[in-house]
């Protein structure tokens, strides 16, 4: 859902600012196939039942897409992109392949603070780095979430791919 923010932001400040919209074609990305291998992953974590494997599958997940990332580092916005998913993917792996999450956030999201799933488990004494976890609440536009700093950096990226990668129609010649 917050994709779709983040697109409806980035195609309106393109129509204030006479952007032309972002033509995802026209952007040379290296190795594109790879952005379909972590959500396929993730969604046979979240609906697959596969039990005690699902870390794993989770680490695998944030690692291909991390070297997706890394490859297209010089793609405009990717920096952001780049520094977001190895800051989630850092505290993933470091806590056995799932995203701490904070119950007092998930408080404030608006989401009651027993909410848990097969991609993350609740922030406690032994997670490694708490900071990096799931614990900024977001509870507005019908939006309720609980995100970390690598998510915004993620979502600032991809704000920036839609926008820096959309041509400026003012500098485009008429015929």
């Amino acid at each position: 859902m917050i994709f779709l923010y983040i697109f409806a932001i980035a195609v309106l400040c393109s129509l204030i600012f006479k952007r032309s919209l972002w033509n995802p074609l026209n952007t040379n990305f290296k190795w594109f196939y790879l952005v379909f291998i972590p959500f396929a992953l993730e969604l046979l974590v979240v609906f697959g039942n596969i039990g005690n494997v699902s870390g794993y599958i989770t680490s695998i997940a944030y690692l291909t897409l991390a070297v997706f990332c890394i490859a297209n580092w010089r793609v405009k916005g990717f920096p952001f992109v780049t520094i977001g998913v190895l800051s989630n993917s850092l505290v993933v792996l470091a806590n056995e392949g799932k995203m701490p999450v904070s119950k007092h956030t998930l408080l404030l999201a608006g989401l009651p603070p027993t909410m848990i799933d097969a991609k993350h488990v609740f922030l406690g004494s032994g997670t490694v780095f708490p900071f990096l976890a799931d614990v900024i609440p977001i509870n507005f536009l019908n939006l309720h979430y609980a995100c970390s700093v690598g998510d915004l950096m993620v979502y600032t990226g991809l704000f920036l791919i839609f926008y820096l990668n959309a041509p400026n129609r003012l500098k485009e010649k008429k015929y």
